[in-house]
């Protein structure tokens, strides 16, 4: 026991990339942990396209970002970055948030449709799927039922049909992440990642 004890010590310091090197993984965690926290205490809502004139009169788009897919991207960054050091603790923790990142994507997820036809059967219009499984871009034109006869083979399209489970998708995320960050956090701590040296 003492003799894995020790093995698993060494390695956690190599996973640091020596304090006397330039390149300080500590420091980089440090600051990339700081850099969610920011990302955290803003407000998480949805990207979106505004326009305006520039000096000369030309009308000019400006995108600002989805302020929900930065701090999802952040987090899970670090989670890859971290990856020697979960793997040493033998820790659950990329694991359990993949299998929950599929689940949401599961929920929100659009099942391509190509086409109705008429079920003899089951005496009623089914929708053909293509097998493609995705989250449109949210804007995105979505094939739908024709209101004026959604039991019939006839279809229609919607633009933005899909938007509403889009945001849904990452605002699930944001949960997930909140719960990943402070389990990577947990994880740092109990390693004492940040002993000598680090003001985290």
């Amino acid at each position: 026991m003492a003799k894995e004890n020790y093995d698993k010590d060494e390695l956690l310091e190599e996973s640091e990339y020596s304090r006397k090197s330039e390149f300080s993984k500590a420091r980089l965690c440090e600051d990339h942990s700081r850099r969610i926290l920011e990302l955290r205490s803003r407000d998480m809502r949805p990207g979106y396209t505004t326009w305006f004139t520039d000096k000369d009169g030309n009308s000019k788009p400006q995108v600002i970002p989805d302020s929900r897919k930065e701090y999802v991207g952040a987090v899970e960054i670090l989670m890859r970055f971290l990856s020697p050091e979960i793997k040493i603790e033998k820790s659950k923790i990329k694991d359990i948030y993949e299998e929950e990142k599929e689940e949401v994507f599961n929920k929100y997820a659009y099942h391509e449709k190509a086409y109705k036809y008429y079920d003899t059967n089951k005496n009623c219009a089914l929708w053909k799927l293509t097998g493609e499984i995705y989250l449109p871009q949210k804007g995105a034109r979505i094939l739908c039922d024709d209101e004026t006869a959604p039991n019939s083979v006839n279809i229609s399209s919607k633009n933005g049909l899909w938007d509403i489970k889009v945001d849904a998708y990452w605002d699930a995320l944001v949960d997930l992440c909140d719960q990943l960050f402070e389990e990577l956090v947990d994880l740092m701590h109990k390693i004492d990642y940040f002993k000598g040296g680090s003001s985290f």
